[in-house]
C-alpha cells in the first residue's frame, strides 16, 4: 500500500504541475482526486505498522491548526473562496499524510524521490527551450509572463517549485541508500533545477534559492560531521567558496533579472519598487479590522480596496490586490493572528524538533533515510517560505503538495518505542486527517475534472473554440457542474458583448440575470455590479442602473482606477441628461448633468492619471453641462463650464461654445441698453471663436462662418455708433 499511495502521490504532483498550476480552484481537480486516492490508500498502513513511533503532541498541535484554518474557511464571507482554500487545506494535509505513511519504505521512498527527480528534470528542459524560444508553452496555449517558467504559468511559482524538488533531489543524491550512477543522475538533475531558478528571473526565487541552498549546505555539514565524512573536512575549509558560490548566485541573479525589467537601473530600482511594501501596509489595515479571527478566506482581496488611497499607492492601485504578497501576513488577514500564530508555531515546533533529530544521531538503520529527507525538507522548506515573503506561492495547488511533502519529512519521528495511549492518539489522528482529507479531496477533485474537460477548448487548448455560441455551451455546462461566480461573470460579458440590435434587450437581460447571480456568489466584487449596472443603463432603467452604481463605488472604495465605477456612473447620468432634455423644461436634464459632472470629477480626483477613454467623456460631460445651464438661462454659469472644458483635453472646441454664450450674454446686454458692456462681450466672443480648433461635431464650417460674420456685422455697427467698448468681463444682470 505504501507504493501505491506514493505512485498516486507522484501523479498528483505531476497534475498539479502540469495542468493546475494557477489560482482557478477548478484546475486542480484532476491532482485533487489522485491525491485522494493516495491518502486512501495510505490510510491503513497506519494501522497495519507493528513499529510503535509517537509523535502525539505534534499531530494533536497540527490537527489543532489544520482545524482552526478549516472552521474559519468553511464560515467565510464568501463560499466558493473558503472552498477554494478548504482545497488547498486538503492537499497539504493529504500530501502529509501520503508522507507519513511512505516514510521509512525504501521501495516507496525511491519511487518518489524518482518521481520528483524526473518531473523536475522535465521543467528543466521546458525551460531550456523558453530560453531559446519565450513564447514556447508546453501545454497551454498560452503563458503570463514573457520569463521562462517550466510547466508553470508564471515564473515566480515556477521558481519555488523549482527550489522545493531541487533541493529534496540534491538530499538524496549526497546522502541517499543508492547506487552511484542514480546519486549522479539525481545530482545533475538537481543542480540543473536550481540552475533554472536564476532563468525564471524571479527575484524572491532567487533569493528564496539562495537561502535553501545555505540552509542546504549548512545542515549536510551537521550531518557530514556526525558521521564522519571523508569530504567533511574539504567541505569545511571551503565554507567561503561555498558562501561566494551562493551569494554569487544571488547577487548576478538580482542584476541580471533586474536589468531584464528597467535596463540601465541595477539593483538600486529593485530597492526602490515599494509596491510589496504597500500590499503590507494594507494588509495591516485589514488585519486592525478583525485582528483575531480574520475576515475570512482571501478577504484582504475586497477589504483592501477601502484603504488603498492614489496619492500614496500610485500605479500600485490599478492591479486588482488579490493576495497579498506575503504568506504570513496573507494568513493574518484571512485567518487572523490566532491563525498566523497557529502557523508559525507549528512550523518552528517542527523545524525545531527536525533540527535536533538532525544533530543527534538514530539508530544506525535510521538515520540514512532520515537525514535525507529532513535534509531536503527543511532546505526546501526554508527556501520555500524566503519567497512565500514575496509571493502567493502556497495559493497554487503544486506549492501547497510541496509545503505538505517537506511538513510530512521534517515531522517525521523518531524510530524509538512510544508509550501506547500515544501511538494509538497518533493513529487515530492520522485516520480522522485521512478521511476528513479524502472527504474534501475526492468529491471537489471530481467536480474540479469535469469542469476542466468542459472549459479545456476554451481556455487552454492551442486550438481555442472562439464562437460565442461555443463559449456559452461551455459556460453553462461548467455553471451546471460547478456555479462559481467568474463562470457566471464571463458568461454575462459574452451575452453582453453579442447583443444586436434585433436581440438586444433579450441578450442585455440575459447578461443582467448573469450578473445578478455573480453578485449574489461574491456579494463583495464590485465587477458583477458595476457591469450589472451599464447594463441596466443600456435598458434606460436608470433608477436600477443608479441603485447598482452606488453599490458598485461602495464596494470598490478607493479602487477607482481599477473599477471606474464613478466614471460608468457619470457616462450613465450624461446619456440619461441627454434623454430628459426638454426646450420647454430643461430643469431635469440639468440635474442629471450637474450630477454626471460632479461624478465625473470625483472619478478624476481618484485616479492618478487619466486612462485615454476617458478624454472625450469628460469634455462631452463639461460641454452637455454648459449646455443645460445655458438652456435653463444660466449664462455665467454656462461661460464657466465652457472655460473649464477649454483646459481639458482636445477642449480647444469648447471655445466655440464660449462664444457663442458670450454673444448671447452681449444680446442680453445690448437688449437692456448698456452697449458698451455689450460691445466688450461681442469682442470677446469673436476673440473666443477665434481660438476654436476642432469645432463642435453638430455646428457646420459654414455656421461658423456665418456666426462669425454677424459678430462682425455687430461690432461694426456698434463702433460705427461711436460705442466704446468696456473691456470683458462684465457681470451680467
Amino acid at each position: 500500500m505504501p507504493a501505491l499511495s506514493t505512485v498516486f502521490l507522484v501523479i498528483a504532483l505531476a497534475l498539479a504541475v502540469v495542468i493546475g498550476p494557477q489560482t482557478r480552484p477548478w484546475t486542480w481537480g484532476s491532482a485533487l482526486l489522485a491525491l485522494g486516492i493516495s491518502v486512501a490508500a495510505a490510510l491503513p498502513e497506519f494501522w497495519k505498522r507493528t513499529r510503535l513511533t509517537a509523535d502525539f503532541g505534534a499531530l494533536a498541535f497540527g490537527t489543532l491548526v489544520a482545524g482552526w484554518f478549516a472552521w474559519r474557511a468553511w464560515n467565510s464571507p464568501v463560499a466558493e473562496l473558503g472552498e477554494a482554500d478548504l482545497m488547498l487545506l486538503a492537499g497539504g494535509v493529504g500530501s502529509f499524510i501520503s508522507i507519513r505513511a511512505i516514510e521509512g519504505n525504501a521501495s516507496a521512498e525511491r519511487i518518489l524521490l524518482w518521481g520528483i527527480a524526473l518531473l523536475l528534470a522535465a521543467n528543466v528542459v521546458v525551460i531550456g527551450k523558453q530560453v531559446i524560444d519565450p513564447s514556447f508553452t508546453p501545454v497551454f496555449r498560452s503563458r503570463a509572463a514573457e520569463f521562462p517558467s517550466g510547466f508553470y504559468a508564471h515564473y515566480n511559482e515556477a521558481a519555488n517549485y523549482l527550489i522545493a524538488s531541487s533541493l529534496i533531489v540534491g538530499a538524496a543524491a549526497l546522502f541517499g541508500r543508492h547506487g552511484t550512477s542514480t546519486r549522479i543522475i539525481w545530482g545533475l538533475i538537481a543542480a540543473g533545477g536550481l540552475a533554472a531558478v536564476y532563468f525564471t528571473r524571479s527575484r524572491g526565487g532567487i533569493l528564496g534559492g539562495a537561502i535553501g541552498s545555505g540552509v542546504f549546505a549548512v545542515l549536510s555539514l551537521v550531518i557530514g560531521q556526525r558521521r564522519k565524512a571523508r569530504w567533511f573536512a574539504p567541505a569545511l575549509i571551503a565554507i567561503p567558496l561555498i558562501g561566494l558560490g551562493i551569494g554569487g548566485f544571488l547577487i548576478m541573479g538580482w542584476q541580471g533579472s533586474q536589468e531584464l525589467r528597467q535596463p540601465g537601473v541595477g539593483m538600486a530600482g529593485m530597492m526602490d519598487n515599494n509596491s510589496r511594501l504597500f500590499l503590507l501596509g494594507i494588509a495591516l489595515s485589514c488585519i486592525g479590522l478583525h485582528p483575531l479571527a480574520g475576515g475570512g478566506s482571501r478577504s484582504f482581496s475586497w477589504e483592501s480596496f477601502g484603504f488603498f488611497e492614489t496619492k500614496l499607492q500610485g500605479d500600485v492601485i490599478t492591479h486588482l490586490p488579490e493576495q497579498v504578497h506575503n504568506e504570513l501576513i496573507q494568513a493574518a488577514t484571512d485567518y487572523g493572528l490566532i491563525g498566523a500564530g497557529l502557523l508559525i508555531g507549528l512550523f518552528v515546533a517542527l523545524v525545531v524538533a527536525a533540527v535536533v533529530r538532525i544533530l543527534f544521531s538514530e539508530t544506525p538503520g535510521e538515520r540514512d533515510s532520515s537525514d535525507v529527507w529532513r535534509l531536503g525538507g527543511l532546505a526546501a522548506l526554508a527556501g520555500m517560505f524566503v519567497q512565500s515573503c514575496f509571493s502567493f506561492v502556497f495559493h497554487l495547488f503544486p506549492g501547497i503538495v510541496l509545503l505538505g511533502i517537506c511538513l510530512g519529512v521534517i515531522a517525521r519521528p523518531p524510530a524509538k518505542r512510544g508509550r501506547l495511549p500515544q501511538v494509538v492518539g497518533s493513529k487515530i489522528l492520522l485516520s480522522v486527517a485521512a478521511i476528513a482529507s479524502v472527504i474534501l479531496l475526492v468529491p471537489l477533485g471530481w467536480k474540479g475534472a469535469q469542469v476542466t474537460r468542459v472549459l479545456w477548448s476554451s481556455y487552454f487548448s492551442k486550438v481555442p473554440i472562439t464562437s460565442d455560441e461555443s463559449r456559452t455551451d461551455a459556460l453553462t455546462d461548467a455553471i451546471h457542474l460547478w456555479p462559481q461566480s467568474t463562470f457566471f461573470m464571463e458568461r454575462a460579458e459574452i451575452f453582453q458583448a453579442s447583443a444586436t440590435e434585433v436581440g438586444f434587450n433579450e441578450s442585455t437581460d440575459r447578461a443582467i440575470r448573469d450578473y445578478e447571480q455573480a453578485e449574489r456568489l461574491h456579494p463583495y466584487d464590485p465587477g458583477p455590479a458595476i457591469n450589472r449596472a451599464n447594463s441596466l443603463s443600456q435598458l434606460q432603467r436608470d433608477p436600477e442602473a443608479e441603485a447598482a452604481y452606488a453599490r458598485a463605488i461602495q464596494l470598490q472604495g478607493g479602487m477607482e482606477p481599477a473599477f471606474r465605477a464613478r466614471f460608468s456612473l457619470a457616462n450613465h447620468l450624461l446619456r440619461k441628461g441627454l434623454r430628459q432634455y426638454n426646450a420647454e423644461d430643461p430643469s431635469a436634464s440639468l440635474a442629471s448633468m450637474e450630477s454626471a459632472a460632479q461624478q465625473m470629477e470625483e472619478s478624476v480626483r481618484e485616479m492618478h492619471w487619466l486612462i485615454p477613454d476617458m478624454y472625450d467623456s469628460r469634455l462631452a460631460i463639461h460641454e452637455s453641462l454648459g449646455a443645460a445651464r445655458e438652456a435653463s438661462g444660466d449664462y455665467q454659469g454656462a461661460l464657466q463650464t465652457y472655460d473649464f472644458a477649454t483646459t481639458l483635453q482636445n477642449g480647444s472646441r469648447a471655445h466655440f461654445r464660449a462664444g457663442m454664450v458670450l454673444g448671447k450674454m452681449a444680446d442680453v446686454l445690448w437688449k437692456s441698453r448698456h452697449p458698451s458692456e455689450a460691445l466688450g462681450y461681442f469682442i470677446e466672443a469673436k476673440r473666443r471663436i477665434g481660438m476654436t480648433g476642432e469645432i463642435p461635431g453638430d455646428i457646420t464650417p459654414s455656421q461658423r462662418l456665418e456666426y462669425l460674420a454677424y459678430l462682425d456685422k455687430t461690432i461694426a455697427y456698434l463702433k460705427g455708433a461711436k460705442v466704446e467698448p468696456i473691456p470683458f468681463p462684465v457681470r451680467v444682470k
